[in-house]
């Protein structure tokens, strides 16, 4: 209940044309206001705010909400995360979200930000002018590192732990940040004589760090563990940095080290982040796909053939993400790349030539399938690639995998099915003549603007809702997720149901009822003083003719019945207004 309050009390404090007016230049039309939409390129204005409804729809692309669903898609961000953001903007405090990693204190945070500043400092100091040089050498300027608050944790056993004691920060959470170990002597420093980069969420907050060593042996990185605010897997370095270049350029740049991405967005491919190990998980591509469907790889060039680095690519394609592959120079990454003379150049020509990760992984065991006593294992990895993969994704290069595997293009797609059901059943799945179509997607439903208005109409009216029954609304719907809609919102009252749409994830149904709330208001324009009344009949007029296309093709099969003769006649004259429709409630 809390969280409900939160949205409500935030709901109270800010005016959705404030929020979307800081994204969008809005006019006002009518009775709300118009826009360019800020989620798809357009000339002429569909995007359209109702201050009264509190609430936007865009009639080009579909997208509508509420004040958190326009920070989360604007944003990139979870609903915890639009709800402290929009919290703040509002003055007030909001309800912690305990997650799997259960409760986070507010302290980690600052304390890690004190640990980052005396980094920062020391970096300037006396103490890092073996970590300056090392920079020098490696062309990275001070303003640049500066501007990616890049430090130095100094050699002494205790720096950065005196430095917290002394901002009275206790013990239990300088371990908890990471920063601090405890040994046989007492506590002592994890990161030591390391040139320290930090990692941010995509929010903002300063949540790990990652330390490098710039001079005699050792690891050559050390990084925070995981913990109640890090998660490698759910974290992309330089994300928040790069997530607004990311929108605007349609892609984002993935490449596997922080000097990489450093280098990257110091030639302006500020929509750079890099990944923080190279198992790329599920987790970081639901992160990236909230600001593209477009990723580019460019790992080191002797690891596009991986099969671990290819299963993580894979990983990202089956997100929703459309995967390139930048293939380097051999023995080249990035940073060593654009730190050559004429490295921005070639770089340039590596993007554009970038393959899909289909085609990039045909490439990769070309050799092996070319060669008999290696094909089995190209084979292998081939299929265990596609086999992840939608169809839609795999038919545009059907034709070079079929050429290269020898097979005919209508053969390939049975030796596919063949593979994922041996696969399935434990069996070796080797591909080998078999007689399955090609699997085919289902065409999705169309949004239908009558049954959003319904829902709309139930959602802000609760004399409707209370006079109507399920079993009387539920036939007028076809969209099975529409059903679902309305029976959730005669079922639950809008407050509890608009925050566990928010906290799972559901932007469907506040987008649709945003729909609704359009059309509805449409229908006021024309002076419609019943406009449940209109839209209930209009959606029985529907149905019934629907009902009498089924009965027209049954009766001219010769496979009606008497009763379905007799209810097709029935509707016919209701349809053309030789009986009136029951009167709405």
């Amino acid at each position: 209940m809390q969280q409900n309050d939160d949205v409500k009390r935030i709901k109270d404090c800010l005016d959705i044309l404030d929020v979307v007016g800081d994204r969008v230049r809005l006019h006002r039309a009518g009775r709300g206001y118009r826009g360019l939409c800020p989620f798809h390129d357009e000339r002429t204005p569909s995007f359209y705010v109702s201050q009264e409804r509190q609430n936007y729809h865009c009639f080009g692309c579909g997208r509508g909400g509420d004040i958190f669903t326009f920070v989360m898609e604007m944003e990139g961000l979870s609903f915890p995360q639009a709800l402290e953001l929009l919290a703040a903007r509002a003055g007030i405090e909001a309800t912690h979200f305990e997650g799997k990693r259960g409760h986070v204190s507010g302290d980690l945070h600052r304390v890690l930000e004190l640990a980052g500043k005396s980094f920062r400092a020391l970096l300037s100091a006396s103490e890092g002018e073996v970590a300056r040089a090392y920079l020098a050498r490696r062309n990275i300027a001070p303003e640049v590192a500066s501007r990616f608050e890049l430090g130095w944790s100094g050699n002494s056993w205790d720096t950065i732990w005196r430095v917290l004691k002394n901002e009275q920060v206790s013990a239990q959470d300088a371990i908890d940040a990471g920063l601090v170990l405890e040994g046989r002597n007492g506590l002592y420093d994890r990161f030591r004589g390391r040139l320290i980069f930090p990692i941010r969420d995509v929010v903002g907050h300063l949540v790990a760090f990652g330390g490098r060593i710039v001079d005699g042996e050792g690891a050559k990185y050390v990084n925070s563990p995981e913990g109640a605010l890090y998660s490698k897997r759910r974290n992309l370095y330089l994300l928040h940095t790069a997530r607004s270049a990311i929108r605007e350029k349609g892609r984002a740049i993935l490449v596997e080290g922080y000097m990489d991405a450093l280098r990257l967005h110091i030639h302006g491919c500020t929509e750079t982040v890099a990944s923080l190990g190279t198992a790329l998980t599920e987790e970081q591509a639901k992160l990236l796909k909230r600001f593209t469907d477009r990723c580019y790889i460019c790992y080191d060039s002797d690891l596009a053939g991986q099969e671990a680095t290819l299963r993580g690519m894979y990983t990202l394609q089956n997100s929703g993400l459309d995967v390139y592959v930048i293939s380097l120079p051999v023995g080249k990454d990035p940073d060593e790349l654009l730190n050559a003379e004429g490295g921005r150049e070639l770089f340039d020509e590596a993007l554009k030539e970038a393959r899909p990760l289909i085609l990039q992984h045909l490439y990769a065991v070309r050799a092996q399938i070319d060669d008999p006593a290696t094909r089995r294992g190209g084979v292998e990895s081939l299929w265990s690639g596609l086999s992840q993969l939608q169809p839609t994704m795999i038919s545009p290069y059907v034709p070079q995998l079929a050429r290269v595997l020898g097979f005919y293009p209508d053969q390939f797609w049975r030796e596919l099915e063949r593979y994922r059901r041996g696969r399935n059943s434990g069996s070796n799945g080797e591909p080998g003549r078999g007689s399955d179509s090609p699997p085919e997607r289902k065409a999705g439903v169309k949004d239908d603007p009558l049954e959003a208005a319904l829902c709309a109409l139930l959602w802000r009216k609760e004399a409707i809702r209370c006079a109507c029954r399920p079993e009387e609304i539920l036939p007028l719907i076809a969209d099975t997720r529409v059903k679902e809609i309305v029976l959730a919102i005669m079922t639950e009252s809008p407050e509890s149901l608009e925050t566990r749409w928010h906290s799972t994830g559901e932007t469907f149904p506040l987008a649709f009822i945003a729909r609704g709330d359009a059309f509805c208001e449409e229908l006021e324009y024309g002076r419609d003083a019943d406009p449940w009344g209109a839209v209930r009949n209009a959606l029985n007029r529907k149905r019934a003719m629907e009902r009498m296309s089924f009965l027209d093709g049954r009766m001219k099969r010769a496979e009606a019945t008497l009763e379905e003769m007799e209810e097709f006649r029935s509707l016919a004259v209701r349809l053309k207004g030789g009986r009136k429709a029951k009167k709405p409630v």
